[in-house]
């Protein structure tokens, strides 16, 4: 069942004087899973009592699987209260299940046991077992209007106290908008600015061929009415160093949140509607606007074929990224629609 506020529960379950023996901490990425297995340890007054083991299914030598096991199972006068942490639960091989689950059978007194991982393996006996024991928390993929609060949250988090909106929408696509990707980048981006101000300057500083060139600029020349504008700034992009794969995905993701407003936009609805549904920030949404109203969705979903066959042609390389992106331009840039 889908929980409204993981992070809630998990503060909740913190601030109770007996913690669930076995605790359970599923995300699709490894941030979130460590911050909140981090939080149960620094926030329970039993574990800084105690002491904390831990063990990953992720690890190239499992050897010592049994030995761990084994040592949570043996009873200790020194240490009492004892936390085990096993992570990456969802990649143990099915021989590895079965000692785990006599584990999670009988749990020795003053034992927690907190699992996280992706998903629970995929072996119902095990996650039958789970769910009749442990207390388990899931927090859902970031997306969307959620992945931009986390972001901006984020942000704060690795000390970079001011930004612009222009630079931050810039680390979310060179992220992916993956979580753990995007937290790496922005510990990297708060050592390089030392307490500056972060900018899209900055950033390009940081990931030279990245971030020469934002969506907006991107997609605003492909949709204006001069092929020649388009092929000037795609080669000039090139030339100077820009990856041609994140080009690619920049005009993607543009494209693709472009016909989104266009078919909503003929649907007639509101603009607070389309933020809403959309999950994007008002500064964002007055840049997008425009360029939605220049094509109509049939040309937008042209242009994203058009964009699938030039990605193609990239990782096929029946061409050079020049005569791709000339090709492309060729394409896309044509008159706007009235």
């Amino acid at each position: 069942m889908r929980q409204s506020n993981p992070g809630s529960k998990l503060k909740e379950l913190t601030s109770k004087k007996n913690l669930p023996s076995c605790l359970v901490i599923t995300a699709p990425d490894r941030t979130r899973r460590e911050r909140a297995v981090r939080y149960v340890l620094e926030k329970h007054p039993a574990a800084s009592q105690g002491t904390s083991t831990s063990f990953s299914f992720s690890d190239a030598n499992r050897s010592h699987l049994e030995n761990f096991l084994r040592d949570i199972r043996e009873p200790s006068l020194f240490d009492p209260t004892r936390f085990a942490v096993l992570r990456d639960i969802d990649r143990p091989r099915a021989a590895e299940v079965e000692p785990l689950a006599k584990l999670l059978s009988d749990i020795p007194a003053g034992t927690h046991l907190i699992l996280t991982g992706k998903t629970l393996p995929n072996i119902p006996t095990f996650k039958k077992l789970v769910s009749k024991i442990a207390t388990h928390i899931h927090f859902e993929q970031l997306k969307g209007a959620e992945l931009r609060r986390w972001l901006e949250r984020e942000v704060k988090h690795h000390g970079i106290s001011s930004i612009d909106e222009m630079t931050t929408e810039l680390i979310q696509t060179i992220g992916n908008e993956d979580p753990d990707a995007i937290s790496a980048l922005l510990e990297k981006f708060a050592l390089f600015l030392d307490g500056a101000p972060a900018t899209r300057q900055s950033l390009q500083e940081l990931e030279p061929g990245k971030t020469l060139a934002s969506d907006f600029e991107l997609a605003e020349v492909l949709l204006g009415n001069n092929n020649g504008n388009a092929q000037v700034l795609v080669t000039k992009l090139l030339e100077q160093g820009s990856s041609p794969f994140m080009l690619i995905g920049l005009l993607t993701k543009t494209f693709g949140t472009l016909l989104q407003i266009r078919l909503l936009l003929e649907k007639r609805a509101s603009h607070g509607d389309i933020k809403s549904l959309l999950g994007i920030s008002p500064w964002l949404f007055s840049k997008y606007l425009p360029l939605a109203k220049r094509k109509t969705a049939s040309e937008f979903s042209e242009a994203l074929n058009e964009l699938l066959v030039a990605d193609f042609r990239l990782k096929d390389r029946s061409l050079g990224p020049t005569a791709i992106f000339s090709q492309l331009a060729s394409h896309i840039a044509q008159e706007p629609v009235a």
